[in-house]
């Protein structure tokens, strides 16, 4: 007899739909076609005893299974639930009828109980394509598929129960999960953070730039300014995810594998902090089975690159791309595929080897460095990479003033008063991109502006366009930083509640952009 079950292939971020064809007659054969890996061809012995653990009997009879499409590579040990199922209607132990709708995956353990699949999520898209079929996983995974309204999906702890929703039995409960009431805005802590840090003005008002309009920062300071600290201090700013951002982003960790492990869904932007020794595979993604890089784990988030120098100019290189089309491709000679990767950039780095080389003489005279060694340390990170960053900011050591605890009531005003601050300054991003998304085309942050739409919604008035003039001509900025002030002079106005852009955002965006030559500026000193 041959029976016909609906079941899925991870490729990328996408589920490709997969027929399994499960065929039991004569012979003793126990045949498997359509490119499985090891683990799809190890599951007959965790099938064979799942089911006798159930009181079913393992057909003597042979058993040819076709996986297609054949020219698909499947892989991973979640096709265990559909071959069992397939087994046992092809053996006429139970009925073939119920297994023409749902799409059904699921790793088998010993007992006939079920464990947690990857890919969740893009299997809840699969299910709702143009077939529109229930769903059926593990119940591990099943509560991850959920967030995803249109779908219908069932979890089950083992075989049995599933065999019992089939049968109509007892049917399974359709899980539901509400993502809104979910998605609760968790930046106490990121607050907290941001209330935590003493001085650095300059530093926030560029912290805020960033997070309004989605802009790349490079911080550039000596080692325990606070930039780690300013970094992990964005979260704080940034607006909660959206649901449809939510979706995305828990479609992305779980195809990488990362919401099982952590224990739960991702329910606040990512910040990824890889360490600076990370390979260009680990990055941006790849493998034999490709999957998802940090630079796609920080989608709808913040990539945090610290010590950038230190890290292999090759692995700097592969972030031009992504930055620009926040999308990451991988070519494979079977396949590519297609990763997003609308990330926002915040690197980290010292301004010499010893980190000590600055402006204020009296840190400038600790700096060991020769002028050679400031030169080659600034070379690590290329020009092109460097013109892709909006913001190039300073940090400088915090005072012993700033930096000494207040006692007493002056020391409670005084953090009060910073509290006070970091809320405001997350009102204002708050307002500012909630004027993007209803201003906007596509309803993009800032950063993506470009052609039409940017020069539409920036209108120097004669101040302003010979202010930016003058500056290209002296400066020599090119066509890309051109665009940038730009952006950023339209995310100066809307931190500030202004529909027009004055001469006075561009020049504030100016002089966050010039801090990055000057530093190389440094080096030729």
């Amino acid at each position: 007899m041959l029976v016909r079950l609906h079941a899925a292939a991870l490729s990328g971020v996408e589920a490709v739909p997969v027929t399994v064809e499960v065929r039991v007659d004569r012979g003793i054969h126990f045949l498997m076609v359509g490119l499985p890996d090891s683990a799809v061809r190890e599951s007959q012995q965790r099938i064979k005893s799942a089911i006798e653990h159930l009181g079913f009997r393992w057909p003597g009879k042979g058993i040819t299974i076709n996986l297609a499409p054949a020219g698909l590579r499947k892989e991973g040990a979640a096709y265990d639930l559909p071959l069992a199922l397939g087994i046992l209607a092809a053996s006429d132990q139970i009925d073939a009828a119920a297994l023409e709708h749902p799409l059904i995956m699921g790793e088998l353990a010993l007992d006939g109980s079920l464990r947690a699949v990857r890919g969740g999520l893009a299997l809840a898209h699969a299910a709702v394509g143009p077939s529109g079929c229930s769903l059926i996983l593990p119940e591990a995974s099943a509560a991850e598929a959920a967030i995803l309204p249109e779908a219908e999906v069932y979890g089950a702890a083992n075989l049995s129960e599933v065999l019992d929703h089939l049968s109509g039995v007892k049917p399974l409960t359709r899980m539901d999960c509400t993502l809104s009431d979910m998605l609760l805005v968790q930046a106490s802590e990121a607050l907290e953070t941001l209330a935590d840090i003493k001085g650095q003005a300059n530093a926030l008002a560029a912290l805020a730039l960033a997070a309004a309009g989605g802009h790349n920062l490079c911080m550039v300071g000596p080692p325990g300014a606070g930039k780690s600290m300013l970094a992990r201090a964005m979260l704080g700013l940034l607006p909660p995810l959206t649901p449809n951002e939510a979706i995305e982003v828990n479609r992305i960790h779980s195809v990488s594998d990362r919401t099982r492990t952590a224990g739960g869904l991702v329910l606040q932007r990512p910040f990824r902090s890889p360490h600076h020794t990370i390979s260009d595979v680990a990055l941006v993604g790849g493998g034999s089975d490709p999957r998802p890089g940090e630079i796609s784990l920080a989608h709808a988030g913040v990539l945090f690159l610290d010590e950038l120098p230190e890290m292999p100019r090759h692995v700097l290189e592969v972030l031009r791309q992504p930055m620009e089309t926040s999308e990451m491709t991988i070519s494979r000679a079977r396949s590519t595929v297609v990763f997003p990767a609308d990330f926002q950039l915040v690197a980290a780095m010292n301004p010499c080897p010893c980190g000590m080389y600055s402006d204020d003489p009296k840190y400038r005279r600790r700096c060991q460095c020769s002028r050679h060694a400031r030169q080659q340390y600034m070379r690590k990170v290329s020009g092109p990479l460097l013109d892709r960053i909006d913001i190039h900011l300073h940090i400088d050591a915090v005072s012993a003033s700033d930096l000494l605890p207040v006692p007493g009531a002056l020391g409670r005003q005084q953090r009060r008063a910073r509290l006070e601050r970091a809320t405001d300054m997350r009102n204002r991003v708050l307002l500012a991109r909630d004027h993007q998304r209803k201003r906007n085309p596509g309803a993009v942050t800032n950063h993506r502006l470009d052609g039409n739409a940017l020069h539409e919604l920036v209108d120097l008035d004669a101040e302003g366009t010979r202010l930016i003039k003058r500056c290209m001509e002296h400066f020599g900025f090119s066509a890309r930083t051109y665009t940038r002030l730009l952006r950023m002079g339209r995310t100066l106005a809307d931190l500030d509640g202004r529909e027009a852009v004055s001469a006075e955002d561009i020049a504030q965006a100016i002089s966050f952009r010039r801090a990055g030559n000057e530093a190389q500026e440094w080096q030729a000193q």
